[in-house]
C-alpha cells in the first residue's frame, strides 16, 4: 500500500503531467477536504498562481463534477478589491480544478495561532473589509456558505484582505457532518439545520469569525462535528464581553448582533455590517490617543457629548470635553 506521502507525490506527478505546457507546478501550499493547493507558475503570462484542485475521487462523479465547475465559474464572475480573483475554471484529463490569484501572505487562522486575537481596531478593520466582500457577493446572488478564518487572506506588507472559496463548500462536502456541508464551528443555525440559505447565514459566519479573530476562542467545540453543530442550534452565542478581552464595545455589540439565533435579529445586510464597522473605526480614530483607554474601561457619554469619567478616590468627575471639545456620540 502506498504511504500517504507517495500518494501526494503521484497526484502531484500526473497534475503536472496533464498541466504541461500551460502551469508548472512549484509546490504544495496546503491540502484538505476541499482538495490540495498547489502553487504555480503560469507559462504564457509569466506569473504566480494559486491552483485549487477538486479532489480526484469526488472529480470522478459527473454529477458533482459538474457542480463544482458550474459554481467556481459564478464565483469567476465576482470582482472586488477584497475578493481573491479567479482566472480560470478548467478541466485537463481526469482533473477539475480553477486557477487564482496568489495571495503572498497568511490565512487570518494563521495570524490567530500564531500571534493571538487581534487588536480590536484591527479585528474592525479586516472584519469590515470582509463584510464588503460578503456585500458585493450576495449582490451577484452568490452565498459563500463557509466564511471562516482558513478563507480569509491577509496580504503581507500591504495588510490587504481578501476572502476566497466562495459556494465552493457546498459542492466538495468539506466539514459535512449528517448531510450538511460547511464547518461545523463557523456554521449558522439554519446551515446547521439544512434550511434555505441568504446572505444572512454569511453574516452569522461572520460573527463566528469575528468571535475567533477578537478572542482567540471558538465559539463552540465538541467533541464531534454533530455536537457543535446542535450547540450552534440550541445554545446562545457567548457574548465577546464575557471571554475579558479588551474589544471595544461598539464592535463587541456589532459582533454579538451577527451571532443571533434567528436571521432576522442579525443585520439585514453584510454592507449594513460594513458601515457599523467603518463608523466604530472612525469615532474611535477622533478620539485623542490619551482618551482611548478611559473610553473602553468605563468612560461615558453625556447628553451633551461630554466624555464623564468616575474618579472615585477623588470623588469628582471630570468634563473632559472642556478639554478637547465636544467629542461624537
Amino acid at each position: 500500500m502506498a504511504t500517504p506521502a507517495s500518494q501526494g507525490d503521484a497526484l502531484f506527478l500526473a497534475f503536472q503531467s496533464a498541466l504541461a505546457g500551460r502551469y508548472s507546478i512549484e509546490r504544495e501550499l496546503g491540502r484538505g477536504g476541499m482538495g490540495v493547493v498547489y502553487l504555480a507558475h503560469e507559462v504564457h503570462l509569466d506569473r504566480p498562481v494559486a491552483i485549487k484542485l477538486l479532489p480526484p475521487e469526488r472529480a470522478a462523479d459527473p454529477a458533482l463534477r459538474e457542480r463544482f465547475l458550474r459554481e467556481a465559474r459564478l464565483a469567476a464572475k465576482l470582482s472586488h478589491p477584497n475578493i481573491i480573483p479567479i482566472h480560470a475554471v478548467d478541466e485537463a484529463a481526469e482533473f477539475v480544478f480553477y486557477v487564482m490569484a496568489y495571495v503572498d501572505g497568511e490565512t487570518l487562522a494563521d495570524r490567530v495561532r500564531t500571534r493571538g486575537p487581534l487588536p480590536s481596531s484591527e479585528g474592525a478593520r479586516v472584519l469590515r473589509d470582509v463584510a464588503w466582500a460578503l456585500a458585493h457577493a450576495h449582490g451577484q446572488g452568490l452565498v459563500h456558505r463557509d466564511v471562516k478564518p482558513d478563507n480569509i487572506m491577509l496580504e503581507y506588507g500591504s495588510g490587504r484582505v481578501l476572502v476566497t472559496d466562495f459556494g465552493i463548500a457546498a459542492v466538495t462536502g468539506e466539514g459535512a457532518a449528517d448531510g450538511v456541508s460547511g464547518t461545523p464551528e463557523f456554521m449558522s443555525p439554519e446551515q446547521a439545520l439544512g434550511q434555505e440559505l441568504d446572505g444572512r447565514s454569511d453574516i452569522y459566519g461572520l460573527g463566528a469569525t469575528a468571535f475567533y479573530a477578537l478572542t482567540g476562542k471558538l465559539l463552540f467545540e465538541g467533541s464531534t462535528p454533530t455536537e457543535v453543530l446542535a450547540r450552534q442550534v440550541t445554545e446562545q452565542a457567548p457574548t465577546v464581553a464575557s471571554m475579558g478581552m479588551p474589544v471595544s464595545r461598539k464592535v463587541a455589540a456589532i459582533v454579538d448582533r451577527c451571532l443571533a439565533k434567528s436571521r432576522d435579529q442579525r443585520p439585514a445586510s453584510a454592507d449594513a455590517v460594513a458601515e457599523q464597522l467603518g463608523v466604530a473605526l472612525e469615532q474611535r480614530r477622533e478620539l485623542p490617543v490619551a482618551l482611548r483607554v478611559f473610553a473602553k474601561d468605563g468612560g461615558r457619554l453625556n447628553g451633551g457629548g461630554t466624555i464623564l469619567f468616575p474618579f472615585a478616590l477623588l470623588g469628582v468627575t471630570v468634563g473632559v470635553s472642556r478639554l478637547f471639545g465636544p467629542l461624537p456620540a
